[in-house]
């Protein structure tokens, strides 16, 4: 497998802190509750705005992503120092297909994979040899993509990243131009809460690939977890910027402070505090992507010894 300074987006390297500090509890509903206040403080325009945008459109069916979170934890001497991940590549949603098709670099800590979909096929690719994913794994990925209303949200919601049902307090904040398209920007707060449920979505897709214990990371983050930090949080804000035109989702953002007091730091491994950064831009909007099966071709059962190889190494540390 390669090793590259490139993971997955938004949640899942706070997904990783957190999970490799979780343990077992109930879940929290502070975060969600909040949630039907904040709706009142929206405006009607902005949401109606962000609703398109997340809903059927055929001017999001192709393009490039590219979703980058930066975290900074203290307290948790393996995250000593901020790090990246990310996700990028390219999707194409073809009329009727269960998923799109798309080339996409995923993976998590120092570890990654590609994952691709190519004509009604999943493969899971280390180098230049693909691996068919077994249907349970791809019918996961489905599911999740049945989420999506378009080709961009039905690649995003494969692995939980879903700005557009996070986000809160929608205001309209001004025009911009990004990559000469006009876009409206839309200030947002989010539901803290709903970012880590989601980010459990892409643990269990790496855990059903057994990436998660070849990084030794386990395969959820768990609700005590999840409660603590989100009673943490001491500031969130986001953002995204929406084509005038075409309402196809052009750009996402979104930060979130949080400090641990003393008496709860336990449940998370030792986290005192946190600040999470993520970002998510949307490329050639619309254009042919030309995406392609792999040429060599494995069995799912040797990426999986590949994979067993790296558990093996990471149980003997």
């Amino acid at each position: 497998m390669r090793t590259r300074a490139r993971t997955a987006v938004g949640g899942l390297a706070l997904a990783a802190a957190l999970a490799l500090a979780s343990c077992g509890g109930d879940d929290d509903k502070t975060d969600g509750a909040g949630a039907s206040k904040a709706a009142s403080k929206a405006d009607p325009q902005a949401e109606a705005l962000t609703r398109k945008a997340a809903g059927p459109n055929t001017k999001a069916r192709s393009g490039v992503i590219d979703g980058t979170v930066e975290i900074t934890l203290k307290g948790v001497p393996d995250f000593r120092e901020s790090f990246t991940s990310s996700v990028s590549g390219k999707f194409s949603q073809r009329k009727g297909s269960a998923l799109p098709d798309y080339e996409l670099e995923m993976g998590l800590r120092n570890y990654g994979v590609e994952l691709s979909s190519v004509g009604g096929k999943s493969y899971v690719i280390i180098g230049t040899r693909g691996f068919n994913l077994p249907s349970d794994v791809r019918a996961r990925l489905v599911r999740g993509a049945s989420r999506g209303k378009n080709g961009l949200t039905r690649t995003l919601e494969q692995f939980g990243i879903a700005p557009w049902r996070w986000e809160t307090e929608h205001q309209l904040a001004g025009t911009e131009q990004l990559d000469g398209v006009e876009v409206q920007k839309v200030s947002t707060s989010f539901v803290s809460g709903r970012i880590l449920k989601d980010a459990n979505t892409l643990l269990g897709l790496l855990s059903s690939l057994a990436i998660t214990r070849a990084t030794g990371v386990p395969s959820r983050i768990s609700p005590a977890a999840r409660r603590v930090i989100v009673s943490s949080v001491t500031s969130k804000e986001a953002a995204s910027w929406i084509g005038i035109k075409d309402k196809v989702l052009r750009k996402a953002g979104f930060t979130m402070k949080f400090v641990v007091p003393k008496a709860k730091r336990s449940k998370v491994g030792g986290i005192s505090s946190g600040t999470v950064v993520g970002a998510l831009d949307v490329t050639e909007v619309g254009k042919p992507q030309e995406i392609n099966a792999p040429q060599e071709l494995g069995s799912f059962a040797d990426f999986e010894l590949a994979i067993d190889a790296l558990g093996d190494a990471q149980d003997a540390r």
